[in-house]
């Protein structure tokens, strides 16, 4: 019952909400994404920073509560899993929700801070110098899964990084192809020139 609830929360499109209330629909906007990355590009910086901030609430919220009521490390991965996969198969909009990267930080801040703190710490590193919001979030997913295996000493949180990472990669398959043929959305949209 606490996975499903966990799962329920973590579906809530709140970029597709936040968008809707804009008159706009990101699902035919930019990536076609509903996560903070399409709507900081489509929606602004401010409501795509809301977007990102309600996102890894979704995340954080149910395994924080599930640690309140003492719940085992098995629990808590599970919960935070639920959460994650609620945000990515969300059957508010036939299971295509978005990549799962903020509610994943929202379960890491959870879990282990310091994984939290760290990753996040790269991801805003690597964007910085990129430019690219894909990259910075598969370089974190790769950090987080890494740095659970330094930090953490229960088996089931090692293997969280591991699975969440690995899906969050999963999903940013069509941002590796856009990037190996040089078409993948900029964080700061360039200017169109002039023809």
């Amino acid at each position: 019952m606490v996975c499903l609830l966990a799962f329920l929360f973590g579906a809530i499109p709140f970029g597709l909400v936040i968008g809707k209330l804009k008159g706009v629909d990101l699902r035919t906007k930019g990536s076609g994404n509903i996560g903070a990355s399409n709507a900081m590009r489509e929606l602004g910086k401010p409501l795509g920073a809301l977007v990102f901030i309600l996102d890894t609430l979704k995340g954080w919220i149910p395994v924080f509560a599930a640690q309140r009521l003492g719940f085992s490390p098995e629990w808590l991965v599970g919960v935070g899993l639920a959460g994650v996969f609620g945000h990515i198969y969300s059957p508010f909009v036939r299971f295509k929700g978005g990549k799962g990267v903020a509610t994943t930080l929202g379960v890491l801040l959870g879990l282990d801070g310091r994984v939290a703190l760290i990753a996040f710490g790269i991801f805003i590193v690597v964007v910085a110098v990129t430019d690219y919001i894909s990259v910075g979030s598969i370089a974190a997913a790769v950090a987080q899964a890494t740095l659970f295996w330094v930090f953490c000493d229960p088996l089931p949180m090692k293997l969280f990084g591991a699975v969440v990472g690995l899906f969050v990669i999963i999903r940013h398959r069509s941002n590796i192809q856009r990037l190996r043929k040089g078409e993948e959305n900029r964080l700061r949209k360039k200017a169109t020139p002039p023809a």
